[in-house]
């Protein structure tokens, strides 16, 4: 079996001119961020993110502006100087008032949605406001780039390709895909305490769930397979994932020796700092994968209806395995009525993935 690295291919725009000078933006206390919604799409946008942070001068600061759910993430990103968080799909009076006593003089809005523009025009008088045209929002935005229409650069380039191209609006960038690495305090204590205990190449982890949907998630039977090889070379397997996932993780696990399961039972912070202390995660394309990369922990990801070309992990070494389906990536949450069902996973063998296991941790740095 013959496998690779996974390698995200960017692409600049055809016209990648800076809408901005930024030695003479007027940048007050700092720049405001209005960070994706879902985990997933933040950790693909944190290069860009971080990219947009180094246009700011000292001693202003970089802000960001997110859900509640990711704000304790945000908070352990050590070159992010406040974050103001908002409960439910939009930001409320509350946080503009935040956004208004730490007075950023640019915002970049990352997400394409009409709210987000609004999270960052209403109530906060910031001057200038960066992000792309579409669905009617282009009057809250000062500077614009095109609109990003769904689909775009499937097959062809990664997601962060369209995150970077607004980061670029605000100066020359370099397009590459690297940030600091992501580091919890104290994550050795927090794993050990969630008996996660002992050397990291011993630990396997993995994340079983994806939100989306069935044709994201690779069949449990599958990943018991994989935690069963694992635990028979001696080492310990750590599953992960959300409280809604918790049934499905206890019948994977059931019986198995070597097994500690964390599902539903970790905080943000506390999932970092768990992924962080692992040698490798097994997981289909998650916000977990997504997140294990970013902390520096390599693994194995199978890909099902979506598409790693546009959506691979960032930040570590992985590699991605997909079926042989010709209808993927049609990007369903479950198979048409007339399709095989979940061809594109079920094609992939348990075995296939111990394989790419190995070979990852086999990889020098």
């Amino acid at each position: 079996m013959a496998f690779e690295l996974y390698q995200p291919i960017l692409k600049p725009p055809a016209r990648a001119e800076p809408l901005l000078d930024a030695a003479s933006i007027p940048w007050r206390n700092g720049l405001l961020v209005r960070a994706p919604n879902w985990l997933g799409d933040t950790l693909m946008a944190l290069p860009a993110i971080y990219r947009a942070s180094r246009f700011v001068p000292p001693p202003c600061g970089t802000f960001v502006l997110c859900s509640q759910a990711l704000a304790a993430f945000w908070k352990a990103v050590p070159w992010v100087s406040d974050v103001v968080s908002f409960g439910g799909r939009r930001s409320g009076w509350e946080s503009a008032a935040r956004l208004r006593r730490l007075r950023p003089g640019v915002a970049v809005v990352f997400p394409n949605s009409f709210g987000s523009a609004g999270d960052v025009f209403w109530a906060t008088g910031i001057p200038i406001r960066v992000g792309r045209c579409g669905g009617g929002r282009a009057f809250m935005l000062t500077h614009r780039l095109p609109a990003w229409r769904h689909g775009e650069g499937v097959g062809e380039c990664h997601q962060l390709s369209h995150y970077l191209a607004i980061s670029a609006a605000l100066g020359g960038i370099g397009w590459d895909t690297q940030f600091p690495p992501l580091q919890v305090p104290g994550a050795a204590e927090i794993a050990v305490r969630l008996g996660v205990a002992g050397a990291p190449s011993a630990w396997l982890a993995v994340a079983p769930g994806a939100a989306y949907g069935p044709a994201k998630q690779w069949p449990e039977a599958s990943f018991r397979a994989v935690c069963e090889w694992w635990c028979g070379r001696g080492g310990r397997v750590v599953v992960v994932g959300t409280a809604k996932e918790q049934a499905m993780a206890a019948r994977m696990a059931a019986g198995l020796t070597g097994v500690v399961d964390l599902t539903g039972r970790t905080s943000m912070v506390e999932l970092m700092a768990v992924l962080g202390s692992v040698s490798c995660l097994m997981a289909n394309d998650s916000g977990a994968m997504h997140l294990a990369a970013g902390v520096g922990t390599r693994g194995v990801a199978v890909f099902g209806s979506t598409d790693p070309v546009s959506t691979g992990p960032i930040g570590a070494p992985w590699v991605v395995v997909r079926g042989e389906a010709a209808c993927s990536p049609c990007f369903r949450r479950t198979c048409r009525p007339d399709a095989e069902p979940y061809r594109c996973l079920c094609s992939v063998n348990s075995e296939r993935v111990c394989r790419a296991v190995e070979f990852v941790l086999g990889k020098g740095e």
